[in-house]
């Protein structure tokens, strides 16, 4: 049986980094192996090239089974969550928003006992991955494989320039390069894009000349199931083929690379987790690690929109989702530098009705909450449970709170008028998202709510309340505690999920890996992906993820040397 030096097992942002990294020394035999479909470099679905997250609409990218709990299991149902299940996994299907966040956050992972990982420390890493096409300096790179670029400002939309023209009103700083300038204020948001089409991580780091290296094997539509333990070390997996066979892949080292999400799943499946939650389930215990599955953490948001004037309406084409963006500190308890954030969108979704609706989306940006994922059962074809439990400290719902009334207060502004109509609040933002799978019948349906919208916009809206839930803002803005019961009530997230196999101290039993991402414990094993981070950054996890796995790759190659 072939024996890789490195296993890499998910190829989504972080595993196709650590493959490319990796794969560089052509000495070291490397295996990244992923559960869902390859895809050919240069060769991409037009949907998933689009600079508009088209690809987030089509289900035959995602994972079938993932259902999470944005409370806990006793008072949230069990809701879909979107992820990619592809080569580049959800870099291919999200928003391509290439925020780094602010020094603090890493200095704070640094704090944690996450030695190294300070800001200073993954400047350099921050740099090696891109190519700024508009900033260059001490703070950025121009040699990356991920090419990171703004829109300027007369490709903005009339919402973006009334908010940005309503904002400088009221005093507000206007940010161009929100990754080296970490004040507060409007931004001009980064994008990892290239001039007409997505830069997600498998289409930069996976392209045709690494994918021709001789030491390089990827493998799709290959499920791992659990980890294989011989010999006092991890000597790789076991994973299963479409057609029901099983598998077994070796490697002198193991690399988890498969999501905040699954990568502690996986690890508990196969008897590195809490011991007696294992134990209880029948699971045999390799190594006794509770952190695993704790420090679950997501950007809490809720959905401010309104309906679009017709001339403020984006113009026919594809363009990127947001251009515009607002950071803040909110001076809160709890409250940390640039913890709160607006994201300005007039551009839902690729159909005629997502061209009419705006939104200002409120983001609590360093939560204090923590959530947890434990497994339901010992059988690995049973789905875990997965609860965020966001705002369950109390400091996070005030906070989200303040910054919705805030959006819709700025919505509702005199320099907003001729731009949409009054706010509404989405209390079941699903029922909406139903249209958005592309299709035929979900076009026509669209364009038959956007025709009544056109021809009278209060029947419009009363059409779109008895389809969406929705209900006027401006009442919430006025009531403090009607506006707290609603926050809580119809909170969600977004896909920035992380933290649930930490890196810290040694001394820390909390702690899942060390600085270096190696498992506590357990011999030849790696993480290497959004669960190793301590804290969530104040902005969009891609970008960070990928600076993780560059980082953990360039420490695998010293090592090795």
């Amino acid at each position: 049986m072939e024996e890789f030096d490195y296993l890499i097992v998910g190829a989504g942002a972080a595993g196709s980094v650590l493959a490319s990294r990796l794969s560089e020394d052509a000495t070291t035999r490397v295996l990244l192996v992923e559960a869902g479909r390859d895809l050919t470099p240069g060769r991409e679905p037009d949907d998933i090239r689009n600079v508009f997250p088209l690809a987030a609409f089509n289900e035959r990218y995602m994972w079938p089974d993932i259902r999470v709990h944005w409370g806990a299991a006793d008072d949230s149902p069990a809701v879909p969550f979107p992820q990619g299940r592809l080569l580049g996994g959800s870099s291919n299907i999200m928003g391509m928003w290439a925020l780094r966040g602010v020094p603090e956050d890493y200095d704070e992972w640094s704090s944690a006992g996450a030695k190294g990982w300070s800001w200073n420390e993954v400047v350099p890493f921050f740099r090696s991955l891109e190519n700024d096409q508009d900033f260059g300096g001490a703070l950025h790179g121009t040699q990356g494989p991920v090419p990171i670029r703004r829109e300027p400002r007369d490709t903005w939309s009339p919402l973006a320039l009334a908010i940005a023209d309503e904002l400088a009103s009221c005093g507000w700083q206007h940010i161009d390069d929100l990754n080296a300038d970490f004040r507060d204020g409007h931004c001009a948001i980064a994008n990892s894009r290239y001039d007409d089409s997505r830069a997600s991580a498998g289409i930069c780091y996976l392209t045709a000349q690494v994918r021709n290296r001789p030491n390089l094997k990827v493998v799709t539509r290959l499920t791992v199931n659990r980890l294989i333990f011989r010999d006092g070390r991890i000597a790789g997996a076991e994973a299963l083929r479409e057609d029901g066979a099983t598998e077994v892949v070796c490697a002198r080292e193991t690399v988890l690379t498969a999501g905040a999400l699954r990568t502690p799943v996986l690890m508990m499946r196969s008897g590195v987790g809490p011991a007696e939650h294992l134990r209880a389930l029948g699971i045999p215990v390799i190594a006794d690690l509770p952190g695993v599955g704790e420090n679950l953490q997501n950007h809490a948001v809720i959905y401010v929109c309104a309906l679009l004037n017709g001339a403020a309406r984006e113009p026919p084409g594809q363009r990127p989702a947001a251009a515009t963006y607002v950071r803040w500190s909110s001076g809160l308890p709890g409250g940390t530098r640039g913890d709160m954030a607006v994201y300005v969108r007039s551009y839902l979704s690729w159909h005629a009705l997502g061209r009419r609706i705006a939104s200002l989306t409120p983001a609590l940006q360093k939560p204090v909450s923590r959530g947890q994922i434990r497994l339901d059962s010992g059988d690995s074809a049973r789905a875990p449970r997965i609860e965020f439990r966001l705002l369950s400290d109390t400091c996070d719902l005030t906070r989200l709170a303040a910054a919705t009334r805030f959006a819709i207060e700025l919505f509702a502004a005199d320099r907003l008028k001729p731009v949409c109509g009054s706010p509404f609040v989405l209390t079941e933002a699903s029922r909406l998202m139903r249209f958005n799978r592309v299709s035929t019948l979900n076009a026509l349906r669209a364009r038959l709510m956007a025709t009544c919208i056109d021809v009278d916009a209060r029947l419009g809206l009363a059409l779109l309340r008895r389809l969406a839930r929705m209900q006027p803002a401006a009442a919430l803005a006025a009531d403090d505690e009607e506006l707290r019961e609603f926050t809580k009530e119809f909170v969600t997230g977004t896909g920035h999920v992380c933290g649930t196999c930490r890196m810290g101290a040694m001394d820390d039993a909390l702690a899942v890996c060390d600085p270096a991402g190696r498992v506590r414990g357990v011999p030849s094993l790696t993480v290497a992906d959004a669960s190793i981070m301590p804290s969530v950054p104040s902005g969009n996890t891609h970008i960070p993820v990928i600076m993780v796995a560059e980082k953990i790759a360039a420490a695998m190659r010293n090592l090795q040397r």
